[in-house]
């Protein structure tokens, strides 16, 4: 991965860009949730709130992002989408020193933080392809895949510190701007190749963006591996997102352990993701769709044997470790799969679709794991999801073998 990097100049700047970009992602939500917390009085209902409008943007703009990263520079895209957090965070600094930060100024934050992500997203992973040789791809993807968990692990880390040394979260807020700064100077030095893409001013219209999205719909409903993809990988996400944020956080509380021990937990899995990633190029050369089932199945399985390392801190660390290593496998596999099954014309909308579906499936995740536990035990909810991960990806990996034949 090392040799990759210093080979491939460009990408590494703009993925040490992009590093910066998450770190001042994690730091902006964790100041975010605090001033939530702060504003509402901890009122879950309303913080609640504050959230559903925060995601919004994700189904409005979702479909828009992947058709302007085929249709627009990807470049110009992800400059002014860093330029663009960049003068929204320094806004919020403003109100947070000025102590003005009410119920609709942090709902507009939210909604604006995350229509621009929706615009970087889909460009920056589209622009991978044209800045690396084909046979880099996949460590480029697992060199991505490590800066994500990185960038998450490292920015409410440095958020907390920063915050515990400044005393003012406003304050905290410029760091984050220079972040997403620094990130756009990363953009402006490289140049990426446009391929087919042009520069299109007039008769871009959102009824012509929408209109290409859904053409998009129609097309990959008849390409079925990457209708299996895309498709079957949404509805895990939509399973495990719930799992990962709120059962196993409230399954190590029902056992007694410490919210420190939450911390760790899923720090370790942050790790084992990380390590997963490091080390996925010495182990899997299969990028297929049936392979991305096979992983997503194993990801079930993990899940829903971790009940079981609920005895000791020590399995439950190993446990949370091993299931962040085989996520890892999925979220490095996903992303090259779709570039090998995606044109230049469509792999931005590509991209776009499974973002929305993701984030679609990661919102409702939340509803899903709480309807879960009225009818089961938080342990038996964990295990119930992991067994419809694994089923739902086995179903998968036998609707592609089908298509293969």
């Amino acid at each position: 991965m090392i040799k990759m990097l210093l080979h491939e100049k460009p990408f590494s700047i703009l993925l040490g860009g992009n590093f910066l970009s998450r770190v001042g992602d994690g730091v902006h939500d964790f100041i975010f949730i605090i001033t939530v917390l702060k504003v509402t009085g901890s009122n879950l209902v309303m913080a609640g709130i504050i959230y559903f409008f925060r995601f919004i943007p994700y189904l409005v703009l979702g479909p828009l992002g992947g058709a302007l990263a085929d249709r627009l520079k990807r470049k110009s895209l992800m400059l002014n989408a860093d330029i663009a957090r960049m003068f929204i965070t320094t806004a919020f600094c403003s109100l947070l020193i000025s102590d003005q930060a009410g119920l609709i100024a942090l709902t507009l934050v939210g909604m604006l933080m995350t229509a621009f992500r929706t615009i970087f997203q889909p460009a920056f992973q589209a622009a991978v392809p044209s800045l690396v040789s084909a046979q880099n791809l996949p460590t480029a993807n697992a060199a991505t895949q490590i800066v994500a968990e990185a960038g998450g692990l490292v920015g409410p880390g440095f958020g907390a510190a920063a915050l515990a040394i400044v005393g003012h979260p406003g304050l905290v807020l410029l760091l984050d701007a220079a972040t997403y700064l620094i990130s756009a100077i990363c953009v402006w030095l490289i140049s990426v190749p446009s391929g087919n893409v042009s520069e299109v001013g007039k008769g871009l219209t959102l009824k012509l963006l929408y209109s290409e999205f859904w053409q998009n719909i129609v097309y990959v409903r008849k390409k079925s591996q990457l209708y299996i993809t895309i498709v079957y990988s949404s509805i895990c996400i939509l399973l495990v997102g719930g799992a990962l944020r709120i059962l196993i956080p409230m399954m190590l509380k029902s056992e007694g352990y410490s919210d420190s021990m939450i911390g760790y937990a899923m720090s370790l899995t942050a790790v084992g993701a990380i390590v997963g990633a490091v080390g996925f190029s010495k182990i899997a050369n299969d990028f297929s769709t049936r392979s991305l089932m096979l992983y997503w199945c194993l990801y079930g399985i993990m899940l829903s044997i971790l009940p079981v390392c609920m005895s000791n801190m020590i399995t439950i660390l190993v446990g949370c470790c091993l299931l962040g290593g085989v996520g890892s496998f999925v979220d490095v596999i996903l992303p090259t799969n779709i570039y090998h099954l995606s044109n230049e014309a469509n792999l931005g909308k590509n991209f776009s679709l499974f973002s929305t579906l993701a984030n679609t499936g990661e919102a409702l995740s939340g509803s899903f794991a709480g309807l879960l536990v009225l009818f089961f035990s938080v342990s038996i909810g964990v295990t119930v999801i992991g067994l419809l991960i694994a089923s739902t990806a086995y179903i998968g990996r036998l609707s592609s073998v089908r298509a293969h034949e």
